[in-house]
C-alpha cells in the first residue's frame, strides 16, 4: 500500500505554490499517493492566532517578498511578487479543486493550476470564469466540475478539510502531514522525504 502525504494549503497561498511541483515530484520518485487538502486558511488563522500574512508588518512583507523570489529563482519558476488578485477568496477554488478530484481524479493538477493562476498569471482565482478556464485547461468537464463545486457534497467535504487542519494543529500553508509528523512549509521537504525514505525503509525491511 502507498504511503499518503496529505497536502494542506490555502489556494491562494504563495509557498504553497512553490513547493507544488517539488512535491508532486518527490511523490513519483517514492511512489507516493498525495491528497490535495485545500483549506480555509482564514479560520486556520484564527484558530491557532496567527497574523495572515496580508496584514503583517511592512517589514515582514518585504522580506516574503524577497524569500519568496529566491526560491523562485531556486526552483526555475515564474513569480509574480506581488500578485493582482492577492489575497483572493479561496472557498470557491477550494471547492474547485475537491470536485476536480471526485469527478476525475484531478485534484493535484487543478491544485497546481490554481496556484499558478494566481502567482504566475496575475488571475483572480475567486472568479468562475477563471476557474472553469483552468478546468477546461487541465482537461476535465468544466460545466460538470462547476456542477458539483457548488453542490452540497463538495461543500461539506471542504469543510470537513478545514476541520480536519484545525483538529491537527495546523497553523499555515502549505502543510504537509505524513502520518502523525506534520511538516510546515516548502522548505522543509527535505525533512518531509528523509521521513518518506525512512518508512519506505521500515516497509521493505516488514515485507522482506
Amino acid at each position: 500500500m502507498s504511503l499518503e502525504i496529505v497536502h494542506y494549503f490555502a489556494p491562494m497561498s504563495g509557498y504553497a505554490y512553490l513547493g507544488a511541483a517539488a512535491l508532486a515530484r518527490m511523490a513519483e520518485r517514492h511512489g507516493c499517493v498525495v491528497r490535495h487538502a485545500p483549506v480555509d486558511i482564514q479560520a486556520v488563522f484564527a484558530a491557532s492566532g496567527v497574523t495572515p500574512p496580508a496584514v503583517q508588518s511592512a517589514a515582514k512583507k518585504a522580506y516574503r517578498r524577497a524569500d519568496m523570489r529566491r526560491w523562485a529563482d531556486l526552483r526555475g519558476l515564474p513569480l509574480r511578487e506581488t500578485p493582482k488578485h492577492w489575497p483572493a477568496p479561496g472557498a470557491l477554488a477550494a471547492r474547485y479543486i475537491l470536485a476536480a478530484e471526485r469527478v476525475a481524479a484531478r485534484g493535484g493538477e487543478m491544485s497546481n493550476a490554481v496556484l499558478a493562476a494566481c502567482w504566475a498569471r496575475d488571475l483572480d482565482i475567486a472568479d468562475e470564469t477563471v476557474l472553469s478556464g483552468l478546468a477546461r485547461e487541465i482537461g476535465v468537464d468544466a460545466q460538470d466540475i462547476a456542477a458539483r463545486a457548488h453542490d452540497d457534497v463538495t461543500a461539506q467535504e471542504a469543510a470537513g478539510v478545514t476541520n480536519d487542519a484545525i483538529r491537527l494543529g495546523l497553523f499555515g500553508s502549505p502543510t504537509y502531514v505524513l502520518g502523525e509528523d506534520i511538516f510546515f512549509g516548502q522548505d522543509r521537504l527535505d525533512f518531509l522525504e528523509r521521513e518518506l525514505i525512512r518508512l519506505k525503509s521500515g516497509t521493505e525491511i516488514a515485507r522482506a
